[in-house]
């Protein structure tokens, strides 16, 4: 077979060579395929069961084998190999696999088109979770084209395109016509195209579909939108690029509103106390924080990121990373060296590396390498801003409390940096929350709670980022952001986004608890390919960069650092994070449900080809639906833990991959993992041989 494969599952089912069909695809084949294609990697227990869901493992598994081995009879070649997994070729074409992949690309075009469904004409009834899986990626394909429509309307609209914009909106209509979110479009773009009275038309077949199928009303922005239709008011988007955002909105020149909380930290610094800043999301933590630290000499930032609570020293890691990257001349002693390695490797070849930890010795030897190797890189810095402190994961905190409570005092010659440490309150886990209380209590660190800024405040920020003198529209603004400065900007952006601040006070203004959704608004105004790759960031959550994003998309990274450099401008990444916490979660909540899954595989794959800690790849393996790929990291996970000694992880890591394969079925190797959990030396039990466990 010269020509490569083509395997085509949504419609009717079809595997062809050119114009050539291979074989017929009866259905359970053609399920098999699909679910491998989709699924990835398979146990072959797992797919028997799914096909033969009444008939013994045994013969399910043998029905699974005679299946394959037909179809490898009929083509001529080994489409689906693999002894306990079962993987299909990836020479093979599927065109599930490639619609899907061009929307993870930001590639909308094709998805437009309608190919039918997955596998058309097929029924499952008496195989039921092979029947709830179909159904499912039958209406996650709807969902895919219903968010690729959305988005090309929208930049076809924002070109100016309003005829096409409007043709395609009818389109996600058809998909899902009870979307007040579609009607909504349609009524719009009816207008914007001249059509007044089929605008209205279209609000009142909404109106009456909603009465039909729910007996409601529709939203209160559905009639907004038809009360500014009926007067003529709606305004029409911008054609071309965004609106380039002003300087001061993106940065604002000066810190307001902060006198007493800075009066507080400059005692607390005379004073030689940990310093600890919490406040709401948006509160201005990490302004002040910077500002402060900056005023006093150099200092480092070492952000928290979400994720990092789920993989042993990952903010270490990263920190270690930085101050390698800082300070690459760095002269050490070999065995400094040599520790360090377990958090860097690239410091050593890998056969003067260290082995595992074995002892409470070896530990703390690692622990005082670490210590002296960060206060060699420190020198000359005044202090340390340990940013979104609630991130850190549990063993980083602990090195660090080592760290800073052996050199207490803090910020003298040959001891550490100064500590500032922001987080979100009501956020810090119950060690943490702890450290704190008692730290303040004993006199050795101060709390400064950020409290809303005041009106006098929101009135100089207001002028410092270029609001109108308008005392009507300045008052909306503070009586809608309440006291919070970052509220208050991303309004602020959005309103210039939407066509200045000049004129009259908006009828309505975006209300502060809902300032994802304000971030949300601005994201619609994304790229398809930048918003992929915004997506695809906050599914890998922390330690990305623009090649690992494009490694995980599948696209070329001339493509992507287009829009990267998109995501850049608009404020949503700020070089390898994200411009804030709340643009992260309004990235990551409004990640389609049917694309969420995918792209968690996506990241597994692309952070375990990396070599990734194995905690992280295990569970973006489970988020993304695939639990005996995540038993198999978890077990990876467990003996990186143990030859780190952090010996509980590696039981708990162990038990979870052990409940993991009994829900897959696979009782022998659950055995093993609880076999090898038990075989753990933890503190206070006997030192049994070290496991070897378990897959």
């Amino acid at each position: 077979m010269t020509t490569p494969p083509r395997l085509d599952v949504l419609g009717v089912p079809r595997l062809s060579a050119g114009d050539v069909v291979l074989v017929p695809l009866e259905r359970k084949l053609a399920a098999a395929l699909s679910y491998l294609s989709l699924e990835g990697a398979t146990s072959r227990s797992r797919l028997a069961g799914l096909l033969w869901p009444e008939s013994p493992e045994a013969t399910a598994r043998n029905n699974l084998s005679q299946m394959l081995r037909k179809l490898r009879l009929a083509v001529g070649a080994e489409l689906v190999s693999g002894a306990d997994l079962l993987a299909l070729d990836p020479g093979v074409e599927v065109d599930a696999a490639r619609l899907r992949a061009a929307y993870t690309q930001g590639q909308t075009a094709e998805l437009l088109n309608d190919p039918g469904g997955l596998l058309a004409g097929l029924a499952y009834d008496d195989c039921p979770e092979l029947d709830d899986w179909v159904t499912a990626e039958r209406e996650g394909f709807v969902e895919l084209r219903a968010q690729a429509g959305r988005q090309e309307s929208r930049r076809l609209e924002h070109g100016g395109r309003y005829a096409e914009a409007l043709a395609v909106a009818r389109t996600v209509l058809d998909l899902d016509p009870v979307s007040e979110d579609a009607w909504r479009r349609v009524m719009r773009l009816h207008y914007l195209s001249g059509d007044r009275p089929a605008a209205l038309r279209a609000y009142h077949r909404c109106k009456e579909i909603l009465e039909r199928e729910f007996q409601a009303r529709p939203l209160p922005e559905t009639e907004a939108l038809a009360r500014e239709i009926d007067r003529g008011t709606v305004p029409a988007p911008a054609a071309g690029a965004r609106a380039e955002l002003p300087l001061a909105v993106l940065r604002p020149p000066h810190l307001v509103g902060r006198e007493a909380e800075w009066a507080r930290l400059e005692a607390a610094w005379a004073a030689g106390q940990w310093i600890f800043i919490s406040g709401e999301p948006g509160s201005g933590k990490t302004r002040l924080a910077h500002d402060f630290a900056g005023s006093k000499g150099g200092f480092i930032t070492y952000l928290g990121r979400p994720g990092d609570r789920v993989q042993p020293w990952a903010t270490l890691t990263r920190m270690s990373r930085i101050n390698t990257a800082r300070r690459p001349d760095l002269v050490m002693e070999p065995w400094v060296r040599r520790e360090m390695s377990r958090l860097v490797p690239e410091l050593l070849p890998p056969a003067e590396r260290p082995g595992p930890i074995t002892s409470d010795e070896e530990l703390l030897t690692f622990r005082e390498a670490h210590m002296l190797w960060t206060i060699a890189v420190h020198e000359g810095l005044m202090s340390n801003v340990c940013d979104d402190w609630q991130f850190y994961d549990d063993h980083t905190n602990q090195m660090g409390m080592y760290m800073f409570g052996t050199s207490f005092p803090l910020g003298q010659p040959g001891g550490m940096p100064r500590l500032l440490a922001t987080f979100r309150r009501g956020e810090l886990p119950p060690e943490s929350a702890a450290l704190v209380r008692q730290t303040v209590d004993a006199g050795i660190a101060v709390l400064i709670d950020l409290s809303p800024i005041d009106g006098r405040a929101a009135d100089a920020l207001m002028t410092d980022i270029g609001v109108p003198a308008d005392a009507a529209l300045r008052s909306r603004l503070w009586q809608h952001c309440a006291g919070n400065p970052h509220f208050l900007l991303e309004t602020v952006k959005l309103l210039l986004e939407a066509g200045g601040l000049d004129g009259p006070v908006p009828e309505r203004l975006p209300l502060p608890e809902q300032v994802r959704s304000v971030i949300g608004r601005r994201l619609e105004r994304l790229s398809a390919p930048a918003l992929q790759a915004a997506r695809a960031a906050a599914t890998l959550q922390s330690d990305f960069d623009v090649d690992l994003v494009a490694l995980m998309l599948g696209a070329p990274l001339l493509d992507l650092v287009q829009a990267w450099e998109e995501l850049e401008a608009a404020q949503v990444i700020s070089g390898q994070r994200f411009a804030h916490d709340l643009v992260y979660e309004a990235v990551d909540a409004g990640t389609p449900a049917s694309v969420r899954g995918l792209l968690h595989r996506a990241a597994a794959r692309t952070l375990e080809s990396a070599g990734s800690g194995a905690a992280r790849v295990a569970r973006h393996w489970h988020e993304g639906g695939k639990p005996e790929l995540a038993a198999r990291a978890y077990l990876r996970a467990a003996r990186e833990a143990h030859d780190q000694y952090l010996l509980t992880d590696a039981v708990q890591f162990y038990t979870v991959a052990a409940a993991l394969l009994d829900d897959h079925g696979d009782a022998s190797a659950a055995a093993d993992a609880r076999a090898a959990a038990a075989a753990v030396p933890l503190p206070g039990t006997p030192p049994p041989p070290r496991p070897t466990a378990a897959g």
